[in-house]
């Protein structure tokens, strides 16, 4: 209880202080900006994934104000530093983009409606809108000027110069109660890597650390753990060079799409955290049996059973379905056929199956998506429309 009258206290304190800054802020707001809307973009610190995707967004949103014209004037905020996921991120945004404290911006949202500051425009950021990938660059570092860092690391792979697939898997966490269904056992993965090596690739598992490593030292497999081996930025010397990545839906598939790398999706269970508004992304989808039966549901069933925008996974049970996620043999057949196919090229265009699962999930769930995502764009991998449409 005292804890609780103290911080409402060191609140009310804070906002009184800031109370001439607001002032400023008006004089500003009439003087520079008169006619102007000024945008407040406000991103999420903690999430690798927001990181690096919420700036890429950000700046699209800006850049395509100002083709239209408008002479709005944007802003970010990108949280506090101490409490960002990634540092070296929060600073390439911090050098890159006009932005504001985040003391700051928590005092004009406590403020704007008292002083009627209606140019002022708080948002949150996206990292979902993403139909603009493949026309507009990335804001973060070229590719070409991480070069040297890069091969540094890849000199660790007896042959640097094969090209060259990420892994950015969830963890298996043996201690958890929460059975979440993208948490992987990395050696599910490693038939996958093996039969890239195969086809001339070198294989890169990229992590910030892991309790889970690769069993065995596998020729031209590297296990990278950027807080062990590397230092801070390597994350994006090697994303950015992959031809494409596979991943469990961990934050570096985030990474990889803001540097418009294509990302194959493994095991993906629910539409919700699929990007499902950029080409880059292609994923495959789990086996759904009913509970009762044992029988493989079809994308229509889950539909029917409101399966089709999920948030939590425990409501797959609830509605009386098992998730069966893919085993090894399976997921190196899923990794192959998207090489083999040639959608990380850019090759492999949409078929009449995207279009009857795209409008069965828009019938469903037409709003949520749009206003979320924009047009469908993403892939489903063959195997699952095979199985499930």
């Amino acid at each position: 209880m005292r804890f609780s009258f103290l911080s409402r206290l060191i609140r009310s304190i804070v906002r009184l202080l800031s109370l001439p800054f607001i002032i400023v802020v008006c004089v500003t707001l009439r003087v520079v900006f008169a006619g102007r809307e000024v945008r407040i973009v406000v991103m999420d610190p903690r999430l690798f994934g927001h990181q690096s995707l919420e700036p890429e967004v950000f700046w699209d949103d800006w850049q395509t104000d100002v083709e239209k014209g408008s002479q709005h004037a944007w802003f970010c905020c990108l949280g506090k530093k101490s409490s960002a996921s990634n540092s070296h991120l929060w600073q390439l945004a911090k050098d890159k983009f006009p932005t504001l404290p985040s003391w700051f911006v928590t005092s004009v949202a406590h403020w704007k409606k008292r002083f009627k500051l209606s140019q002022l425009v708080l948002l949150d950021a996206s990292i979902y809108r993403l139909g603009f990938l493949v026309r507009r660059e990335t804001t973060l570092p070229r590719p070409e000027t991480m070069l040297l860092r890069r091969r540094e690391i890849l000199s660790h792979l007896a042959e640097l110069e094969r090209p060259y697939v990420v892994f950015t898997i969830r963890e298996f966490d043996r201690a958890s109660t929460v059975n979440e269904l993208r948490n992987r056992q990395i050696s599910d993965l490693v038939p996958a890597m093996s039969a890239l090596v195969e086809r001339g690739f070198n294989v890169v598992r990229l992590t910030s650390s892991t309790k889970d490593p690769i069993a065995g030292a596998l020729e031209h497999v590297l296990d990278w753990q950027v807080l062990v081996n590397g230092r801070p930025g390597d994350e994006l010397a090697v994303v950015s060079g992959a031809s494409f990545v596979v991943s469990t839906t961990t934050g570096g598939d985030c990474l990889a799409l803001a540097y418009r790398r294509p990302v194959l999706y493994l095991d993906s269970a629910r539409f919700c955290l699929v990007f499902l508004g950029t080409e880059l992304t292609t994923f495959q989808m789990p086996q759904f049996l009913d509970s009762m039966t044992g029988r493989a549901l079809s994308l229509e069933q889950l539909l029917e059973r409101d399966l089709g925008w999920v948030g939590e996974q425990g409501a797959f049970a609830k509605a009386g379905v098992t998730v069966v996620n893919s085993d090894p043999q399976v997921i190196r057949n899923v990794v192959i056929q998207y090489y083999d196919r040639g959608a990380w090229r850019g090759e492999y265009a949409e078929d009449a199956d995207d279009a009857v699962w795209r409008e069965m999930l828009m019938m469903r769930h037409g709003e949520q998506i749009t206003r979320r995502h924009g047009p469908i764009r993403a892939l489903m991998h063959p195997a699952s429309k095979h199985a499930m449409l």
